[in-house]
């Protein structure tokens, strides 16, 4: 189990950096859905399994067809776009700071006897004891995605309507 959870973080990682990298905003917005996979995959092999099922339904899909709508409603004209990719230095040491990060986060994992904290045991099957007593930071996450989703999107406007 820990292997695959270990390949699980590893193709996380890998997602979440490709989503970044990326110079297509649909290309992004497609590793950021793999990435949100992961993490379902991940919260359910942990043993949050109606998180993992939010994680995959809300975020993977829903917030890419948003994505992606949103991609494809916009004016922006490609070349608007690779302007303002071109800037080098926005992005020049995000790599090396990566690889330093993760370089430092293996040493520490590996200097101490770290092990992966087992989910919490249900001690009853009613749903709403499970939701609403045993899993409240599945609860709190999803209202601060929700949250960040539309703080996101007011100040994306408030920006398109300063430089208008």
């Amino acid at each position: 189990m820990n292997t695959i959870l270990s390949i699980s973080l590893a193709c996380l990682l890998v997602f979440c950096i490709l989503s970044i990298m990326s110079h297509s905003l649909l290309k992004s917005a497609i590793f950021l859905a793999l990435a949100s996979a992961m993490l379902g995959v991940l919260m359910y092999m942990m043993g949050a399994v109606w998180a993992a099922v939010i994680e995959v339904s809300a975020c993977s899909g829903l917030v890419t067809v948003i994505f992606i709508s949103a991609i494809s409603l916009s004016n922006i004209k490609k070349d608007d776009i690779h302007k303002q990719y071109e800037d080098e230095k926005r992005m020049r040491w995000f790599p090396i700071t990566m690889i330093v990060g993760g370089i430092l986060l293996i040493v520490i994992a590996l200097a101490k006897d770290f092990t992966l904290t087992s989910a919490l045991q249900q001690t009853t099957d009613h749903f709403k004891e499970v939701f609403w007593n045993t899993r409240q930071v599945d609860i709190m996450g999803q209202i601060v995605t929700i949250l960040i989703g539309g703080i996101a999107v007011f100040v994306l406007f408030r920006e398109e309507q300063e430089n208008k």
